[in-house]
């Protein structure tokens, strides 16, 4: 799983490459998260890279407020144009702050959904 457009994505944000996490979704691509009304919320092109520039901004924001939460490394479960990625965010002490799945659907190597389930 290290090669396709799930796993650059990762490593894309990790690197704080916002219009290169951007790029591996589809031009119709969605990402549906896990607050919001509908439930969740459904974001669409550029509200996809307005949301991972948010997030990166959220991520500076805690850390310059001394937080010690960090995300582990992603657990990749895949078969064809599906993937499940597992995810946990946690203090340095082992306190579970978040835990929750994101389940993708892929075509021609790009992200067509990334719908989030997060328990908080």
């Amino acid at each position: 799983m290290s090669d396709n457009a799930v796993s650059r994505f990762f490593e894309l944000g990790a690197q704080e490459d916002i219009d290169g996490a951007w790029k591996c979704f589809a031009e119709d691509g969605v990402w549906i998260t896990s607050d919001g009304p509908e439930p969740g919320r459904t974001l669409r092109g550029r509200e996809i890279r307005d949301l991972i520039e948010e997030m990166n901004e959220q991520a500076h924001q805690i850390r310059a407020q001394g937080m010690d939460g960090v995300f582990e490394k992603p657990v990749f479960l895949a078969n064809g144009d599906q993937a499940v990625v597992e995810w946990s965010l946690r203090k340095e002490d082992g306190t579970i702050v978040q835990r929750g799945i994101d389940l993708f659907t892929l075509r021609d190597d790009k992200i067509l959904v990334k719908d989030v389930f997060r328990k908080a």
